[in-house]
């Protein structure tokens, strides 16, 4: 993996310097933290609701009691009409009450640890350098010529939304922003009355280091970011990592401070460092025959572990099994 990335300048075509490649790029991927810390930071942000204390209580009912072989639930008062002597405020009941009902003291927020949703931040940042989850996401990266995709920090005299597209299609990411375009559906369900009546697939994210970036926000898809504040939840939107990001180079440079290295810690994050892979080789050969490994390998018991035999045919068997343990002690 190059340790090289190129920056472009602001017409998307020239390749106006290189720069080192940080470390947190090269960190191992665990799709079953991301999903798990994604699940419990977006239940942060849900609004408490309950249903009435009063719901399905507003009746004029009361029990008929014994002797008339009905049930002793609650009935609706009077007489003359369909509803008079129906069941009332049980939840078994027409209009009747919520069996337990929603409150709005429920525990709604999540606990994470700190150390790991740094290490699931910086894993979903990583995905973004490898070309096989972000087009495995559904993004079209065919044309984008390197990831991670890093440009000049001039974009930001850019001050025209067509300039901002032209340079999105010079850095082959005009079949991105048109997919995301071409996506928006109408939502499923009653949210669609709920001021959420459409949807539209996630597109590309830049990520700046604080710089206003005014030419890109009339681009629909076209989300931003400040590097100081990175959102897991827009890193890796569902809990799916990989999504298509475009660097600025003084964002791109700030994350070797942001997360450190597998040595040294981070200047930003106090007592933070890049955790250590758990297996520095995938061979498994390697780690079988090694002198560790070996020496804890007990040698095969090939004698049966049955009482003294007696007749012929199992004296001969029992000899050809002493010969061979004897040929592997020998070994």
């Amino acid at each position: 993996m190059s340790s090289k990335v190129n920056v472009y300048d602001v017409d998307g075509k020239t390749v106006a310097k290189k720069v080192e490649r940080p470390a947190v790029f090269d960190i191992e991927l665990r799709d079953d933290l991301v999903q798990k810390v994604h699940s419990l930071v977006s239940q942060n942000s849900r609004q408490p609701y309950a249903v009435s204390p009063l719901a399905g209580m507003q009746h004029s009912a009361v029990s008929w009691g014994t002797g008339r072989a009905v049930a002793r639930v609650p009935r609706v008062k009077g007489s003359g009409t369909r509803r008079a002597g129906q069941a009332a405020f049980a939840p078994f009941c027409r209009k009747g009450r919520m069996a337990h009902p929603t409150k709005t003291h429920r525990r709604w927020h999540r606990k994470t640890p700190l150390c790991l949703r740094r290490t699931v931040t910086a894993m979903s940042v990583a995905a973004t350098a490898n070309p096989a989850i972000v087009e495995a996401r559904g993004h079209r990266c065919s044309n984008v010529p390197m990831l991670p995709l890093v440009v000049s920090d001039n974009i930001s005299s850019l001050e025209k939304t067509k300039q901002a597209v032209e340079l999105l299609g010079n850095l082959g990411l005009g079949e991105e922003c048109q997919k995301v375009k071409d996506s928006k559906s109408l939502r499923r369900g009653k949210g669609k009355f709920r001021n959420r009546r459409f949807i539209r697939r996630k597109g590309l994210l830049i990520i700046h280091d604080g710089s206003q970036l005014s030419a890109f926000r009339g681009i629909v898809g076209v989300d931003q970011m400040d590097v100081n504040s990175l959102d897991l939840l827009e890193l890796s939107p569902g809990g799916k990592m990989g999504r298509l990001v475009m660097w600025t180079e003084s964002a791109f440079n700030k994350l070797s401070s942001l997360f450190g290295t597998f040595a040294t810690e981070s200047e930003i994050k106090k007592g933070y460092s890049l955790p250590l892979p758990l297996v520095t080789s995938d061979n498994l050969d390697e780690y079988f025959y090694s002198s560790e490994i070996q020496s804890l390998i007990k040698c095969p018991n090939m004698l049966p572990s049955e009482d003294t035999v007696k007749t012929d045919a199992d004296i001969a068997q029992a000899k050809e099994f002493i010969g061979m343990y004897e040929k592997i002690v020998a070994n």
